[in-house]
C-alpha cells in the first residue's frame, strides 16, 4: 500500500522546510534509509532518508517550494497489503488546505522570511519581479535598503561593485544571531592557560589510542569535557530560556559548533556529562562528520543547554562568540600560540591557549562568570582531572 512520508520536524521549533533538490524520481526503487530529498530549514540543510523500502509513487513539490512540517513529501508503495491511498490525495489535507506553502498574498508569491526582509527594507513586493520557481520572489530579489542619500556632488559608486547574494541558509543564520544580540545582554570574559600539560596529555592519550580504531582526542573534546564539569559547579550556565522563564537542566546537552560548507551548524551531544573523555571525543567526531555530510537527524540538532566552539587553526588570538539562544552561555577555545613567560631560567616561549566565556548578564554577574572561567582554566591547565570525572 502507499506509505506517506511526511516532512518531519528536522530542527528545534521548525515549522517548514524548503525543497532544495530531489534525490529520487517517480518509479525508483528505494531502500530503507536511502536519502530521498534534500531540505533546508532555519537550522541546516539535511537529507531525509526513506522510512520504508519500496517504489516511489509520487514526489510532492518542486525545488524552491516550501512545505509545512507534517505534510506528505513522498508516497512510497511498500508492497504491503492494505488500502492504497491515491497519490492525488497528497495534494490536499482532509480540510482541503494545500500542503505546499504557496505564500501568495495579493498575487505575490513569497515566503514569510522574504516578506519580512522586504518589510524591513521598505520594499513593496508587488513592484518586484521574482526570479524563483513559478515567479516566486526570493531574498536575492529584494534590493538593499538605502540608508543615506549620496550627495550629487560626490562621484558615482564604483560600477564594478556587485551585491552579495546570500543563501537562505546564511540568511537564517544571520537572523538567528541578530535575534540573540538584540534580546540577550551578552558579556564576554577572556583568560589564557599554559597549555603545556594539556598538549602532553593529549599526545599520550592519542598514542594509546593508535591501532584501536578510535577517533583521536581533539583539544575541542578536552575543552568540552571541562565544560561538562564546570557547569556542575556553576549550574546556572547549563540552562535555557523558555518564554520568560529560565530553566536549569540537570543533564548537559552540549552544543558543538561545526563549520560546514553550508554555514555554522550546532549538533548536540545529549547527556554529555555521562561520557568519558574518549567517548565524548568519538561523539563529537561523529556528529561533526554527519553535519558536514548532511546526515543529522532532528534530535541531534535541538535541545542544547550550553555550547562550545573552537576558534579553528587559521589564525586569530581569541573571539567573542555570540550565545546560541535560548541558551545563556557559550565557551570558546582558540589555537595554541607561543608567548614568552618568565621562569626560573629567565624568559621562555610557552604554549598559550586563550579561553572565552560569553554569558547572559541577566543570569549571572561578572564576578561569578570570572570564577566559572577560572574553574575551567584550572581544569584545562591540570587536564588529568578530566579523566577522574566519569559523570
Amino acid at each position: 500500500m502507499a506509505y506517506a512520508f511526511k516532512l518531519p520536524d528536522v530542527g528545534e521549533g521548525t515549522t517548514e522546510g524548503e525543497i532544495i533538490r530531489w534525490l529520487v524520481h517517480v518509479g525508483d526503487i528505494v531502500a530503507l534509509d536511502q536519502p530521498l530529498v534534500e531540505v533546508e530549514t532555519d537550522k541546516a540543510v539535511v537529507e531525509l532518508p526513506a522510512p520504508v523500502a519500496g517504489r516511489v509513487m509520487q514526489c510532492v513539490g518542486a525545488p524552491g517550494e516550501r512545505v509545512l512540517v507534517g505534510t506528505p513529501l513522498v508516497w512510497i508503495d511498500d508492497g504491503q497489503d492494505g488500502n492504497e491511498v491515491p497519490p492525488e490525495a497528497s495534494q490536499q489535507t482532509p480540510q482541503g488546505r494545500p500542503l505546499l506553502m504557496d505564500n501568495r498574498e495579493g498575487g505575490v508569491r513569497a515566503a514569510p522570511f522574504t516578506r519580512r526582509l522586504a518589510k524591513e527594507a521598505g520594499v513593496d513586493l508587488t513592484t518586484l519581479k521574482g526570479t524563483g520557481p513559478r515567479g516566486r520572489i526570493v531574498p536575492a530579489d529584494i534590493p538593499a535598503p538605502k540608508t543615506i542619500e549620496e550627495p550629487t556632488s560626490l562621484p558615482h559608486a564604483d560600477e564594478r561593485r556587485r551585491p552579495l547574494v546570500m543563501s537562505s541558509m546564511r540568511q537564517r543564520i544571520a537572523a538567528h544571531l541578530l535575534d540573540s544580540v538584540r534580546n540577550i545582554p551578552q558579556v564576554t570574559v577572556v583568560d589564557r592557560i599554559d597549555a603545556t600539560e594539556l598538549m602532553a596529555m593529549r599526545t599520550q592519550l592519542n598514542r594509546s589510542l593508535e591501532g584501536q580504531g578510535e577517533s583521536k582526542i581533539s583539544y575541542l573534546a578536552m575543552c568540552a569535557k571541562a565544560v561538562c564539569i564546570m557547569v556542575q559547579e556553576f549550574p546556572e550556565l547549563n540552562a535555557r530560556w523558555e518564554q520568560e522563564t529560565l530553566y536549569l537542566y540537570p543533564s548537559v546537552h552540549l552544543g558543538v559548533a561545526v563549520d560546514t560548507e553550508m554555514g555554522l551548524i550546532v549538533p548536540v551531544v545529549k547527556e554529555a556529562q555521562t561520557l568519558r573523555l574518549t567517548e565524548l571525543a568519538e561523539h563529537i567526531h561523529r556528529l561533526a562528520d554527519d553535519a558536514r555530510h548532511k546526515r543529522l537527524s532532528a534530535d541531534k540538532m535541538q535541545g542544547s543547554t550550553i555550547t562550545v566552539t573552537g576558534g579553528g587553526q587559521l589564525g586569530g588570538l581569541f573571539a567573542t562568540p555570540i550565545i546560541n539562544a535560548p541558551e545563556v552561555g557559550i565557551v570558546g577555545m582558540y589555537p595554541i600560540v607561543y608567548e614568552p613567560r618568565k621562569t626560573d631560567h629567565g624568559y621562555e616561549d610557552r604554549p598559550i591557549m586563550y579561553l572565552s566565556l560569553t554569558f547572559d548578564h541577566r543570569v549571572m554577574d561578572g564576578v561569578r562568570a570570572s570564577k566559572s572561567l577560572a574553574f575551567l582554566k584550572t581544569l584545562m591547565q591540570e587536564p588529568y582531572q578530566l579523566l577522574r570525572y566519569m559523570h
